[in-house]
C-alpha cells in the first residue's frame, strides 16, 4: 500500500537539498529502493546521502560502509538463491540500505520502505517521485 508520495524536479548540484527534503519526510525509514535507467544518478544520489566514498556497486553487487550498505541488483542473478536470502536477511538487519535497480526483486521488500523512482530531462534535470510503502 502507498501512503504518502514526495515528487521533486532537481539538478545534481542539488541533491544535498534533495538528500535533506527525503530524510526530513521519512527520517524513520531504513530501506530505500531506487528505481530509473541507466545513468540517471541512483549511485550519485547514494554518494550524496551516504558520502563521497560510495561507487557504483555494479560488478561487485553489494558495498558496505560504516551506516549504510548499497546494493546494485543489475547484473544480480536468481541462479544462487542463497544470495537472495542474503539480500532479504540484510533488508531486515542493515540500519540503512539502499538497494539500485529495485524493481528487479523476485518478492516485495519489507516494509516499510521507500520506492525512489527516477526519471530524465532533456536539459540534465531530473525528476524523483518518492513513495512511502508500508503494510
Amino acid at each position: 500500500m502507498q501512503q504518502q508520495a514526495y515528487t521533486r524536479i532537481f539538478s545534481f548540484e542539488e541533491l544535498p537539498q534533495v538528500v535533506k527534503e527525503l530524510q526530513s519526510w521519512a527520517p524513520l525509514v531504513r530501506r530505500w529502493l531506487l528505481v530509473g535507467p541507466m545513468g540517471v544518478g541512483k549511485t550519485q544520489l547514494v554518494r550524496a546521502w551516504v558520502g563521497e566514498e560510495v561507487s557504483s556497486p555494479t560488478f561487485t553487487y553489494i558495498h558496505f560502509y560504516d551506516h549504510a550498505v548499497h546494493v546494485d541488483l543489475y547484473r544480480f542473478t536468481w541462479d544462487i538463491p542463497s544470495r537472495w536470502a542474503e539480500l532479504y536477511e540484510l533488508m531486515e538487519t542493515a540500519p540503512l540500505i539502499f538497494i539500485e535497480w529495485a524493481d528487479r526483486l523476485p518478492e516485495p521488500p519489507p516494509l516499510p520502505a521507500v520506492e525512489l523512482r527516477l526519471e530524465y530531462f532533456p536539459d540534465g534535470r531530473r525528476q524523483l517521485n518518492a513513495s512511502y510503502l508500508t503494510i
